[in-house]
């Protein structure tokens, strides 16, 4: 997720460590720290997607190459990634700008599948175990499905809002 991330942020133009550092702490997705990012960093430069070039001061610029991009272009659109990881999921669409409106919601619909499918399983527990649990274990549980069928609400706003888009450069 880490490189996907970085790489994405390349896209936008060229940054150094610090500022990538400062863009993925906002994203607010996880708590980064300079071991991670420029670990990371180095590897992408490494297999060639990413470039380093002097910056002002003792600082260095990072730049996406074009391998890089279509390296983060598969990464992104992999299919067979995870829909189920929350994290996973809001860091890629965080970049869905880059992928087609098909392949968007196809992802969108993917993790809507996971979620009502955790509500259901989450329903099932809370009838089965409503014998069994507290009452703050039970409200957790109510919690969760609470939060899931907010995120499908949510997920169905962009869908429908992404094919209103669709339908709407048909026309054009």
């Amino acid at each position: 997720m880490l490189d996907m991330a970085i790489l994405g942020l390349l896209r936008e133009g060229p940054m150094h460590g610090y500022e990538l550092r400062q863009r993925l702490l906002d994203f607010g997705f996880w708590r980064i720290s300079f071991g991670s990012v420029y670990p990371a960093l180095r590897r992408l430069e490494k297999a060639g997607h990413i470039e380093v070039r002097p910056g002002s001061g003792r600082r260095k610029e990072y730049m996406i190459t074009a391998e890089g991009k279509e390296y983060f272009q598969e990464i992104l659109e992999d299919e067979s990634s995870e829909v189920e990881n929350t994290t996973a999921f809001r860091v890629r669409l965080a970049f869905f700008k880059y992928m087609e409106p098909n392949t968007r919601i196809g992802f969108l619909e993917r993790r809507k599948a996971v979620l009502r499918e955790r509500i259901t399983n989450t329903r099932s527990s809370i009838r089965k175990t409503a014998d069994r649990v507290d009452r703050y274990t039970s409200s957790l549980m109510q919690h969760g499905v609470r939060s899931a069928e907010a995120d499908v609400a949510w997920l169905d706003e962009l869908i429908e809002s992404e094919r209103d888009d669709a339908n709407g450069a048909k026309a054009s």
